[in-house]
């Protein structure tokens, strides 16, 4: 007789995100274990990430490091850029400003921040800047006519609460030092003062990495420790003199200056466990903390650990409800979904290769890329020009029968979007690398766009995007896995639902 067909269905292949984490062979069938350059879209779907392109022309070769969106009182929104010896103001073309300055630039590792409509520079072991709209001038802080005191050489700078707040100078990693009221020139008159972390510290010394605000509270970052500080007026300021500890939470600190981003209700941050959220670090304070990455733990860890501190960059976009972690060594980048953590409370994650990025920058319904000819801007469905490879391949099934041989006869596809473009349909048994493939090609696709200004919307297509590719397919074994592989060249694309049907063979 005969044995009857017997089919699996995921609904939303992909929908949790990587995990290479826990046993393959348990894990639900939302989890991938390859999610190559995706995201996971707004309808829960496993999509292809969008591309970049340039918005900058004629700048071959300046090889930018970083860039800083400063709002002046005017109202007027100007992107200023660095490499590792120059400065730029602008974004389809940059005009380069030349710092007047006793610094010999050489690394553009700066951190930028913006007070009373100037935009303040500052780098571990270089006098610190200041951009003046005004005069179009970048000069050192020392040379401001209101300077007083001795500004500090600090690596990390925060403007919150009217003034500059500083940390980690080359000789001293455990004091934070902040400038009087709404001058970031003066540090030694006014309300300008400093605080000594060591005499608040229980598990010995440590050092400061970065700097936060949230709530009225000063948050400093340490590598292995938080402090918190507020004031007595409990009103969303903070005042300096009456400035008194909130809490020391040890045992969980953070490894990377530009891994700290304000999401709004939550502070993101990388710690040397993982990928962290300050508000879930402070309601639990015991160990073991629940890790935003616990779903790739390990592998992250290690990238982390490998990837040179200074040069990992991270972002967070409200719009596209994502958080950024580039690693550059490994051109690599981290894409974790900020919409809603999962059950075990990782967030769902994704990753994207070949980036060939230096830093990253959220604006208003966008995200700027630096890259080694100017400012590149997340865009489209092309790699400046070039397709990139969208790779997603399912954990393992055994259709709740794991002493029985599965003969793979047919799989199905719906895939939403994509345009006459190829799509590569893959099967692998027990554990192997070595897939069957099946290839197959959309069928072409018109697209109309509309003045995205005007009407605020990407695209508009008549009729329906879905498409259900039906193959044959062949090979046998214990376990099954499933996955897909497409150039994406211009359309988007992403998998609405695999079915899956095979023949059940002898025990074994």
């Amino acid at each position: 007789m005969t044995a009857p067909l017997v089919s699996t269905s995921i609904a939303a292949p992909g929908f949790y995100g990587l995990n290479t984490q826990e046993s393959s062979i348990t894990l639900e069938s939302g989890y991938a274990l390859v999610a190559d350059n995706t995201i996971i879209d707004k309808y829960g779907r496993l999509g292809a990430r969008k591309g970049w392109r340039y918005v900058t022309s004629g700048s071959t070769g300046i090889n930018l490091e970083g860039a800083h969106r400063f709002v002046g009182i005017d109202g007027v929104a100007r992107i200023l850029s660095w490499s590792n010896t120059s400065f730029y103001l602008g974004t389809g073309t940059l005009t380069e400003i030349t710092p007047t300055t006793d610094n010999t630039l050489t690394t553009g590792n700066w951190q930028a921040a913006t007070l009373n409509d100037l935009c303040y520079f500052f780098q571990r072991g270089y006098k610190p800047m200041v951009y003046d709209p005004i005069a179009g001038t970048i000069t050192d802080v020392e040379d401001e006519a209101t300077y007083s005191g001795t500004v500090p050489q600090a690596n990390t700078v925060l403007s919150a609460y009217g003034r500059l707040w500083v940390a980690d100078t080359a000789n001293d990693k455990m004091v934070v030092y902040w400038s009087d009221l709404l001058d970031g020139a003066s540090w030694g008159s006014g309300s300008a003062g400093s605080i000594d972390l060591t005499a608040v510290m229980v598990q010995g010394t440590d050092e400061i990495v970065g700097l936060g605000a949230q709530n009225g509270q000063l948050l400093i970052f340490c590598r292995r420790a938080i402090v918190i500080f507020a004031d007595s007026t409990n009103n969303g300021t903070l005042d300096p003199a009456t400035l008194s500890l909130v809490e020391v939470i040890n045992r969980v600190g953070c490894v990377a200056r530009d891994s700290i981003q304000n999401t709004g209700v939550d502070i993101f941050f990388v710690s040397e466990d993982g990928l962290k959220s300050l508000g879930r670090v402070i309601q639990e304070k015991s160990l073991p903390m629940r890790d935003l990455s616990s779903n790739v733990r390990d592998e992250f860890v290690r990238a982390v650990a490998t990837e040179n501190a200074d040069n990992l960059k991270t972002v967070y976009s409200e719009d596209n409800a994502f958080y950024l972690v580039l690693l550059p060594s490994f051109q690599r980048i981290y894409a974790f979904d900020t919409r809603a953590p999962l059950q075990n409370g990782a967030l769902r994650v994704t990753v994207w290769d070949t980036q060939t990025q230096t830093n990253m920058l959220s604006l208003p319904n966008d995200v700027y890329f630096t890259q080694a000819d100017g400012l590149a801007q997340y865009f489209g469905y092309q790699d400046n020009g070039e397709t990139y490879r969208v790779k997603y391949y399912t954990n393992y099934f055994d259709f709740a029968a794991p002493t029985q041989t599965k003969i793979l006869k047919r799989i199905s596809v719906t895939v939403i979007g994509g345009s006459a473009q190829d799509f590569v349909l893959k099967s692998g048994f027990d554990y192997t690398d070595a897939y069957q493939s099946y290839p197959a090609q959309l069928t072409e696709k018109t697209v109309s766009e509309y003045n995205v200004a005007e009407y605020n919307i990407a695209e508009y297509t008549t009729g329906t995007l879905a498409e259900a590719i039906r193959l044959p397919a062949g090979g046998s074994g214990n376990v099954l896995q499933i996955g897909f592989e497409a150039n994406v060249n211009g359309a988007e694309l992403s998998i609405q639902k695999m079915d899956i049907f095979i023949k059940q063979g002898r025990v074994f």
